[in-house]
């Protein structure tokens, strides 16, 4: 049975198409769901965020828009607000977010995604002092800048 957050994010991404951007009112969104804008803010910022390859801009005010922005391209730039994105620490699901996207916009491939994945799972960042967040945040965004500079090589 799918959620309500489900029922959002499908709703936009099918509003979305193949386009490259969309304009929402988070209250007209909330209204035509029955349900508080804060549901609709919640949505945007776990499923439409850089980790998914999104950018939401907002507008407040009386004629106050949310702009949903998919990253179709990358460029240094993306890459570098990616890994600035992951911060200090970051969890296996967003981790995978972050490779999914990569590898959908062909920065990575399918085998380097896989063995990244498998690399960052809990299982094999196993410690007894539980720092699986940090230890996946640093492999992965040293990982991310040596393809980077692999790439700047090529």
């Amino acid at each position: 049975m799918a959620t309500i957050s489900d029922v959002i994010e499908n709703f936009i991404l099918s509003t979305l198409g193949t386009s490259s951007d969309l304009n929402l009112s988070r209250n007209e969104l909330a209204d035509y769901f029955n349900c508080a804008p804060s549901q609709i803010n919640y949505v945007l910022t776990t499923r439409f965020n850089l980790n998914r390859g999104f950018i939401i801009q907002s507008q407040r005010g009386g004629g106050g828009y949310i702009r949903i922005v998919r990253i179709k391209d990358f460029d240094d730039n993306y890459i570098h607000k990616v890994i600035d994105s992951i911060k200090d620490e970051i969890t296996f699901n967003d981790a995978r977010f972050v490779l999914e996207d990569l590898k959908n916009k062909k920065f990575i491939t399918v085998l380097q995604a896989n063995t990244l994945l498998y690399a960052i799972t809990d299982r094999a960042l196993t410690n007894p002092i539980k720092l699986e967040g940090k230890l996946r945040a640093n492999i992965l965004k040293n990982v991310i800048l040596n393809i980077l500079k692999e790439k700047e090589n090529e």
